[in-house]
């Protein structure tokens, strides 16, 4: 391959991952946990932005719904950056984005 060709891939594919970052960080998902009494909203940085909870008498039930919610968000986000980076990754090259690697 030559040379400045991947040197040009290269710094397509830094500029590419800056506006990839940038779109991360708009990213904010809902999760819930199973029984439904506990939502929390997380950023693209997995930062928990909001929190809410229903009616928790017995703290252990507490616990695993606040586990629940915050796994759904996660996931969310997990798919959510991968669909994006995806997206950001068209037309570089296998061998300039092995460069990551």
């Amino acid at each position: 391959m030559d040379l400045f060709k991947m040197l040009n891939d290269a710094r397509k594919m830094q500029s590419q991952m800056k506006k990839l970052q940038k779109e991360i960080k708009k990213i904010k998902k809902e999760g819930t946990s199973k029984d439904g009494n506990v939502r929390v909203i997380l950023n693209g940085e997995f930062n928990l932005l909001d929190i809410e909870i229903k009616n928790q008498d017995e703290p252990k039930k507490l616990q695993k719904s606040i586990k629940e919610a915050f796994t759904d968000a996660r996931k969310q986000i997990d798919k959510s950056i991968k669909e994006l980076t995806n997206q950001y990754m068209k037309g570089i090259p296998k061998d300039v984005q092995g460069l990551l690697s």
